[in-house]
């Protein structure tokens, strides 16, 4: 245990030093525009095993994050810090909101000190709300009660029904005992549908997770950068984001554009600022796939994330690349029977991308996203993980290889 907890603030510090010496922090683009705002308890939450991401993620936008726990890392900021966070950070799921942390033993206390929270401050009488509750070690173990025991608070609070269609407003509780946590949620959808993957192929990988991979290994668009199996080319657009200094949330909306007191000029000039970051110039990208109708469906997608130019994705083998040039980043996410729910015997292809990575591509920093069962398979490498996580239910890791030829 002592030495997982090592190992993850580590990881903090060693991740805090990709960003120094980046571009000027995106906290300094809307300088001016900041209105007096008190500041809010919130809360980027991530996929386990990001944590350290989004905390150097946080930093670089000068957000002064609290120590990573499970699960997501905190922050204190006011409105623009909310929008910012929602409109820069690569790896996380969403941005919470703690509207408070109340102590109830019984469901009438707690319906009590639930209508008196600022909810008009984050729900406009008349709009839908999903809440959603979790509990343990409670004596309010009821999770539905805890839900319809907060619609009703709600509802008193607002003066209307807080049930319908259209656009919606999450609320989450956390019941821990006798504390109950209420949050509410800024982002709307998952921050990791950015709206540009409407194509897809078989087992796409979430932008976020591809982000932080890409992160991980440091990889800022200064050196080439070669996706093996660039499937609906999740890779190549996130490096292509992160190389040209693109907020990955200029093309969503978010849950706090619902909010009563939304800030739509700040938001637009936040927008104008993102857009005046963005740079060109940065080393080229290339994503191959062997099957046909995955390049189309990454042509599309790029063309939707506004990127195009220095990217190119093409029907080839991953076993006829060869480096553009002496240095740079081989990332892929192989195939491995269980995701793609088939039980085809695969050892041949890791052979494949053993000798590419180890013999061809030996002067490049390679990256492996797979379960340890296949970086098994791949004994030639020497490969370390540097990042774990579930993809699609099964537990993967970053496998790295630094620069240098197999032994």
């Amino acid at each position: 245990m002592g030495s997982t907890y090592f190992s993850f603030f580590s990881s903090c510090r060693l991740l805090q030093s990709v960003f120094i010496g980046a571009a000027v922090s995106v906290a300094e683009q809307a300088k001016g525009l900041i209105m007096k705002d008190s500041p809010r308890d919130c809360f980027a939450v991530t996929p386990p095993g990001l944590e350290a991401i989004c905390f150097q993620e946080l930093v670089r936008l000068g957000l002064l994050p609290r120590e990573p726990v499970t699960g997501g890392v905190g922050f204190s900021g006011g409105v623009r810090d909310i929008y910012l966070a929602n409109l820069w950070l690569r790896s996380a799921n969403r941005i919470l909101v703690r509207l408070e942390t109340l102590t109830a033993r019984d469901f009438p206390t707690l319906y009590q000190r639930l209508v008196r929270l600022p909810w008009g401050r984050y729900i406009k009488p008349g709009t839908a709300c999903d809440i959603r509750a979790v509990s343990q070690r409670s004596r309010l173990s009821h999770t539905g009660r805890i839900v319809e025991v907060c619609r009703e608070a709600v509802r008193k609070a607002l003066g209307s029904s807080v049930a319908g269609s259209g656009p919606t407003q999450m609320v989450l509780l956390r019941v821990n005992d006798d504390q109950v946590e209420v949050s509410i949620d800024s982002s709307g959808e998952h921050l990791h549908r950015r709206g540009y993957r409407q194509a897809r192929s078989a087992a796409p990988l979430r932008e976020n997770l591809a982000a932080a991979a890409l992160l991980t290994c440091g990889y800022d668009g200064s050196s080439p950068l070669v996706d093996m199996m660039t499937g609906s080319g999740t890779f190549v657009i996130e490096a292509g984001l992160i190389a040209a200094n693109k907020a990955p949330g200029t093309g969503r909306d978010f849950a706090f554009m619902l909010w009563p007191k939304y800030r739509e000029r700040l938001w637009h000039q936040m927008l104008l600022e993102a857009k005046k970051g963005e740079r060109g110039g940065y080393a080229p990208i290339k994503g191959v796939d062997n099957n046909p109708k995955a390049i189309a469906a990454a042509h599309a997608n790029l063309a939707r994330a506004g990127l195009g130019a220095g990217i190119e994705v093409c029907h080839a083998k991953l076993q006829d690349l060869v480096p553009s040039g002496t240095t740079g980043l081989l990332i892929g996410n192989p195939p491995y029977g269980a995701r793609l729910g088939g039980s085809a015997d695969l050892r041949p292809f890791y052979r494949d991308i053993e000798y590419l990575c180890g013999e061809v591509f030996a002067s490049w920093k390679c990256a492996l996203l797979c379960p340890a069962v296949v970086a098994g398979h791949i004994k030639k490498l020497k490969i370390h993980p540097l990042l774990n996580f579930s993809h699609g239910g099964i537990r993967v890791s970053l496998y790295v290889k630094e620069p240098g030829k197999s032994p």
